[in-house]
């Protein structure tokens, strides 16, 4: 009987789809997206490059799965920072402080997925990645902050334009921590967190302790 993981996958052939996944991520942030072939990846990985190709269809399916690996991880790590938020204003502080540390803690990865959401195109010359790959993230931040207005928590705002503007706070954040590598993380999360709690919140509310 086969041992398998929730994806169906057998133990070995994760493992194996894993280190294609580490080999690629050290190839763009050592070589960026054009120096990034299949045989580099490969030979990272000290496996042929023929068995990339039993595990990916090709190139592009191993790159998207670089970046919806990163996702699907930060999403897990970060609504489990989230579960057990004490209202809206937690929620969104936990949310912002876990982006933001999710990235410091992952800085080759969020590089080269960067290569990747930057540059790989499809079929039609268009970026596999475009703006709407954001807009889940952004949907969610507004829905927060839609769910703190009618519980009193918000003062009244356009949700949208904060929702946009926390969002790209967040994702600005990997940037400066690969250019000025004395920033601290922590800190850094505390006073985004901090920026957007005071923008979001009613001036009566109370403050968390």
């Amino acid at each position: 009987m086969r041992s398998e993981t929730t994806t169906g996958r057998t133990f070995i052939e994760e493992a194996r789809r894993r280190q294609f996944i580490d080999s690629a991520i050290e190839t763009l942030d050592r070589l960026g997206f054009s120096g990034t072939s299949a045989a580099e990846v490969a030979r990272g990985a000290s496996i042929a490059k023929s068995a990339l190709f039993y595990h990916f269809k090709n190139k592009d399916e191993l790159l998207r799965a670089v970046v919806s690996d990163l996702y699907a991880l930060a999403a897990q790590e970060i609504v489990k920072n989230m579960a057990t938020a004490d209202g809206p204003r937690q929620m969104l502080i936990r949310y912002i402080r876990s982006c933001v540390l999710f990235a410091s803690a992952h800085p080759r990865w969020i590089g080269a997925a960067m290569e990747v959401i930057q540059n790989l195109r499809d079929a039609d010359g268009a970026l596999v990645f475009g703006a709407a790959t954001n807009q889940p993230n952004i949907d969610a931040i507004e829905q927060m902050l839609r769910e703190g207005q009618r519980s009193g928590d918000f003062r009244d705002f356009a949700t949208r334009p904060m929702a946009v503007s926390i969002r790209a706070a967040i994702d600005a954040a990997p940037a400066y921590f690969a250019h000025e590598p004395d920033l601290d993380p922590g800190a850094y999360a505390d006073e985004l967190a901090a920026l957007f709690d005071l923008a979001t919140r009613r001036t009566e509310a109370k403050e968390d302790t």
